[in-house]
């Protein structure tokens, strides 16, 4: 019952009741509709709850009971998008408004594990952790997906975009060397040396630092 918290700061956390006992996966903000959406990767028609406040949670009902992974918004198209690693061509999501999900068709079932959106190239992306050099997938509208040639085979957990550089950055959890792989344009990417051979689970870019932030 206590899934959530919040902070002002990042330093002091506050716990917050959780709308349902779910694994948790992901949560995402949109401006555009003042409102905080998670998905999750369990749960009984369930694996949705969103707030405007990030203190008073709702449950949504899921398109599918797949085990979502990830969620991003994008104010210029007006849409959720969520990717799940289960599901048979069934593995992403859509919603204009974070309470009624729609599914749609995904061109491999791959377990994707992340997803992002550049406003530049007008483009989602998103990532898998399997497949056989089709580990990242693209889409204009978050409807239509087209599968890309990842840089190598490696577990990719995490997309960011910096609007800054205009560059897709992965990162992965397997690899000998080259758990980091770059894209200008989320169709040709290029691996890249990693500082670790760590279980790297996510990245984010800061415009105000310039910096791009792994963990692992």
């Amino acid at each position: 019952g206590n899934r959530v918290m919040t902070s002002p700061d990042g330093i002091s956390w506050t716990q917050r009741a959780s709308a349902a006992d779910n694994s948790w996966r992901d949560v995402c903000w949109s401006p555009e509709l003042s409102l905080f959406v998670a998905v999750a990767s369990s749960g009984t028609a369930n694996r949705v709850m969103t707030s405007p406040d990030g203190i008073v949670w709702t449950l949504r009902a899921s398109a599918a009971d797949n085990s979502w992974q990830a969620v991003c918004w994008t104010g210029v198209l007006g849409l959720f998008v969520a990717v799940s690693s289960d599901g048979t061509g069934n593995r992403v999501m859509t919603s204009p408004d974070g309470i009624v999900w729609t599914l749609q068709n995904s061109p491999a079932d791959n377990l994707w594990s992340s997803v992002c959106w550049s406003p530049e190239r007008m483009l989602f992306v998103a990532v898998a952790g399997t497949g056989t050099g089709n580990r990242v997938m693209t889409s204009p509208d978050g409807i239509v997906w087209t599968l890309r040639a990842s840089a190598a085979d490696n577990g990719w957990r995490s997309v960011c975009w910096s609007p800054d550089l205009l560059m897709f950055v992965a990162v992965a959890d397997s690899g000998a060397g080259n758990r980091v792989m770059t894209s200008p344009d989320g169709i040709n990417w290029t691996q890249r040396t990693s500082a670790a051979d760590n279980t790297w689970r996510a990245v984010c870019w800061s415009p105000e630092l310039s910096l791009f932030v792994a963990v692992a």
